[in-house]
């Protein structure tokens, strides 16, 4: 039986949300237009909301040890360890931060409007300075002790963790906007020319996934090899490694801008309408319509059966016809 997605909004930003992150504890870390962070539980309760950026945030990552570190146009990055304080502020960055990750071994890579990468360590002192792109760096993102970066020069480029150069990715046509690795170090890239192109650990193209209608602003990978991409056209889409798309989830009403898995296998996107959506994957069986309000059952019976008004005979939908409907009807509240 074919797979469903329910959602639930959390409201309570005041400007675009521009990040999402998952922690290995199930909490979500989002940030904003409004200058602050918010963690959420992944019921959507809100559990703290964090102060201290002076213009939009533009990125977070959790780190292993759940210290959560957020970039920001007001050209820092603070690093916020599980109580919150003290908080720590790097600054090197000469312009507008858009991106933060972790490595494995808790190395963190910022990149900049000002063209460059820079590499931490967790106490916030600058190991590396990376220099190659000839614009600004949108996207970073560590497979082990390989990092990839994404920038509006329209290039991917992978780097060693000593900062040492290792390639140069040609083909997107427009800004890169976001990278990702999967468990088995595919790399996905998602740009404004439309597409999400995948490549293997020496750099070659494997192939252009195409599908969105408009700019790729964020990508994910689930660890069981599937592939979330957000886009300006107001969709979700899911892909396999293979690059096949998999379900579109168009329940939204703007701009999508960011997306991330949780470890429980949820989808979290936020929206240019200041909030957060949560998808929760639904294994949809004939017993699965009784944890819906008694009007939505209702009205899903009636739409499993229709009159054909020419012979007065029952008709059964196509069972992928009424599962779309009742995908989007569960969600209505």
């Amino acid at each position: 039986m074919r797979d469903m997605y329910r959602f639930q909004d959390l409201p309570g930003h005041t400007g675009y949300v521009r990040c999402v992150a998952w922690s290995h504890q199930n909490l979500i870390a989002s940030g904003s237009h409004n200058y602050n962070i918010r963690l959420w539980t992944a019921d959507g309760k809100l559990i703290r909301t964090l102060v201290g950026h002076t213009h939009w945030v533009r990125c977070v990552a959790w780190s292993q040890t759940q210290t959560l570190a957020s970039g920001s146009y007001d050209h820092t990055v603070r690093l916020w360890p599980p109580d919150c304080k003290p908080v720590r502020t790097l600054v090197g960055h000469t312009d507008k931060v858009m991106c933060v990750a972790w490595s494995p071994t808790q190395t963190l890579a910022s990149g900049s409007t000002d063209h460059t990468v820079r590499l931490w360590n967790t106490d916030g002192e600058l190991l590396h300075t990376l220099v190659g792109h000839t614009a600004g760096v949108t996207c970073v993102a560590w497979s082990g002790d390989r990092l990839a970066s994404g920038s509006d020069d329209d290039t991917v480029r992978l780097w060693n963790i000593d900062g040492d150069p290792i390639r140069t990715l040609v083909g997107h046509t427009a800004w890169v906007t976001c990278v990702a690795w999967s468990p088995t170090q595919t790399l996905a890239s998602g740009s404004t020319d439309y597409t999400v192109r995948l490549w293997n650990t020496d750099g070659e193209l494997l192939r252009t996934l195409v599908g969105h209608t408009s700019c790729v602003t964020c990508i994910a990978w689930l660890p069981a090899q599937q592939l979330a991409s957000g886009s300006y056209d107001h969709t979700v889409r899911l892909w396999n490694t293979d690059g096949d798309p998999i379900r579109t989830l168009v329940c939204h009403s703007t701009y999508v801008t960011c997306v991330a898995w949780s470890p429980a296998q949820q989808l979290a996107s936020g929206r240019a309408d200041n909030t957060i959506r949560i998808h929760t994957l639904v294994r949809w069986t004939p017993r699965t319509h009784q944890q819906f309000p008694p009007m939505f059952r209702n009205l899903v019976f009636q739409l499993m059966l229709v009159r054909n008004r020419q012979e007065g005979t029952a008709v059964r939908l196509p069972i992928e016809m009424w599962l779309e409907i009742i995908e989007t009807l569960s969600n209505v509240k």
